[in-house]
């Protein structure tokens, strides 16, 4: 297997990980959930879980099919520029919103636990792999 389609699929899974975690703890935590958002005084946010988890579904689905792409056929630099962009957010995605929700309410916050435990490595392995790749012209 190539260094891109092993990216691509690392990357899928991280994320699909990551939002079946964060679904299902903003299921269960509902209540905390939202006195979380009131202190970032956000109070236009407010789905049901079902509705969150739709969304997250669509985000993973449409965010997984286009790394699907990039990471098949032939080279070019926009699919590495496209598993780097989706590498960066998922990097991102762990201090902004995660670590600072977890890190205000000390302790545990939806998402949190994937993000760190597997979003910022295999982001991070991801960044570094692309890195040495060959650019085609």
């Amino acid at each position: 297997m190539n260094a891109r389609r092993t990216v691509g699929l690392a990357l899928i899974a991280a994320l699909a990980l990551h939002d079946l975690e964060e679904g299902l703890a903003y299921a269960l935590l509902n209540g905390q959930t939202a006195a979380m958002l009131d202190v970032y005084r956000i109070t236009w946010w407010r789905p049901e879980p079902a509705v969150f988890a739709l969304l997250l579904t669509a985000v993973t689905l449409s965010v997984g099919a286009l790394a699907g792409w990039a990471a098949t056929g032939a080279t070019t630099s926009g699919k590495i520029l496209t598993l780097r962009t989706i590498a960066l957010l998922l990097l991102v995605n762990v201090p902004l919103p995660h670590m600072l929700a977890a890190w205000t309410f000390g302790g545990y916050a939806p998402g949190v636990a994937s993000a760190v435990l597997v979003n910022l490595p295999i982001s991070i392995w991801a960044l570094w792999t692309l890195r040495a790749l060959p650019q085609p012209e």
